[in-house]
């Protein structure tokens, strides 16, 4: 009698060990890094087809996920967005879809090669099981070197079937507990200041025969859930105002049904922010009078101390009346550095004098930081000064310059009216005194002079004066001849 038992037993236990995993899985292609952005593994992508319908797991074939990943406009491999998720189960009925990413894949110096393998249930967007690992020639040794792998080709099915070791034992269909697809979610602002508005929009799309649902709410960072209110048929909203301190919230959307079944899908996150960025502005150039100061070329640089992301940004300089004479704005990132030539908006130099540098910064939140900085521009050369004095032997001439900027370098060379060079001197001190001898009384020659001056930004000047004897100032016993009034007739 136990021998009739046994056999209908183990043709009933035949029939139903191959439904115990009856269910459908999507294999994604496979993403390889090692290939770049955009670079997918085909082989590994067949061969993990293939042993999972040796599992008897039903796979979805090829073409219909090729289609599927067209007509949805995936370009991205190795992960998929909830939305996706959920439309695989509905569109192809899979119910679940396993991602795979090539981490590694090297043939030099030995051959090596890792991935990762991700395992997402259809139903909720759950990642139900994970599995990384990686091999190279080095960790697989046989007796006297018999078929030990060569190449990454040989690597592969080494590594896919210890990843595989790992696959879930049980595994439920999940095709036939039909849900709410999230069509779409808009979670906005992503960056806000405490007591800032944020609102959040779900679309729905009801799956034929689904639940009804009883519940949608939006769970706001762990314990604030908020009532979605419809707009239209199977869209929901809410708003509400950003916590008074900094941080990341996540948003969760709860569905909740009629029979007492709940789903949960990630929403996204938001910031509350309510620091302003912090910089300050890296100026080059020479110190005068406490001003840094340039005469052509003025780099800007901004120097952070806290970097982080910026909506938008504005470089303006102003003269002391407010006018601006050069400006740039732009969004997103800050540039590195700026170079202002010194130029008024109609490509003219600007006048000599103090400039205001305001940098104005705006992060994602509209938090706002202003850098500011003054600059001497000076880009006429320095005036001299010369005076010249009769002394009991010599002629005493005095070189200076009006201008506050220091010179550099300063030469001054005395010549005869017929070329002779008389003297030379140079430094780089002001103000000094350079004495010539006096010619004998029998020597008629005029006292020519040429002074070239650079001032500590570059600025070069040169000065001839023909004849020196001029610069002297009559004698002070001397009456000075009385000017003749004119007079100018009104009209």
């Amino acid at each position: 009698m136990k021998k009739f038992l046994i056999l209908p037993l183990l043709i009933l236990f035949l029939l139903l060990a191959p439904t115990a995993q009856a269910v459908t899985v999507a294999v994604f292609p496979v993403e390889d890094l090692s290939q770049g952005s955009n670079g997918v593994n085909f082989a590994l992508t067949d061969f993990l087809r293939q042993n999972l319908e040796e599992r008897g797991v039903e796979v979805i074939p090829a073409d219909r996920l090729i289609t599927f990943m067209a007509r949805n406009r995936i370009r991205w491999l190795g992960f998929l967005g909830t939305n996706h998720i959920l439309q695989v189960g509905e569109d192809l009925h899979a119910d679940y879809v396993l991602l795979g990413t090539v981490s590694q894949r090297q043939e030099l110096p030995m051959a090596a090669f890792g991935m990762v393998l991700t395992l997402v249930r259809t139903s909720d967007a759950r990642t139900v099981w994970t599995e990384v690992g990686g091999v190279s020639k080095a960790d697989i040794s046989n007796f006297l070197a018999i078929d030990e792998p060569e190449s990454i080709d040989d690597l592969l099915p080494v590594l896919a079937q210890q990843l595989l070791v790992s696959w879930p034992s049980v595994m439920e269909e999940t095709g036939q507990n039909p849900c709410l697809l999230v069509e779409t979610t808009k979670l906005a602002p992503l960056h806000v200041k405490p007591g800032d508005e944020v609102s959040c929009t779900v679309r729905l799309r009801p799956v034929a025969g689904g639940e009804s649902l009883s519940q949608v709410l939006l769970m706001v960072g762990d314990d604030n859930y908020l009532d979605m209110q419809p707009e239209s048929a199977n869209t929901y909203s809410v708003s509400w105002y950003a916590p008074e301190w900094d941080g990341f919230l996540p948003v969760s959307l709860i569905l909740r049904y009629d029979s007492g079944r709940t789903q949960v899908f990630f929403v996204g996150n938001y910031q509350v922010d309510n620091s302003a960025p912090t910089l300050m502005l890296k100026i080059t150039g020479k110190t005068v009078n406490n001003y840094t100061a340039f005469n052509d070329r003025l780099p800007i640089v901004p120097v952070w101390q806290n970097p982080e992301p910026l909506s938008r940004w504005s470089l303006f300089i102003q003269n002391a009346n407010g006018e601006v004479m050069a400006g740039t704005e732009g969004k997103g990132a800050l540039p590195q550095r700026f170079v202002w030539k010194g130029q008024r908006p109609d490509s003219h130099k600007a006048a000599d004098g103090i400039y205001d540098i305001v940098l104005t910064i705006w992060d994602r939140a509209d938090n706002q930081t202003v850098a500011t900085e003054k600059v001497l521009l000076k880009n006429n050369p320095p005036v001299p000064l010369i005076n010249a004095e009769v002394g009991d032997e010599h002629l005493i001439v005095t070189l200076n310059s009006e201008d506050d900027i220091p010179v550099d370098f300063w030469s001054a060379e005395v010549l005869y009216s017929n070329g002779e060079v008389l003297l030379q001197s140079q430094g780089s001190e002001l103000p000094v005194e350079i004495l010539i001898p006096f010619p004998p009384p029998s020597d008629p020659r005029k006292f020519e002079c040429i002074v070239a001056m650079k001032d500590v930004l570059g600025n070069k000047v040169q000065k001839k004066i023909p004849d020196l004897m001029q610069l002297v100032g009559p004698a002070e016993d001397e009456p000075e001849t009385p000017k003749q009034e004119e007079w100018i007739p009104e009209f």
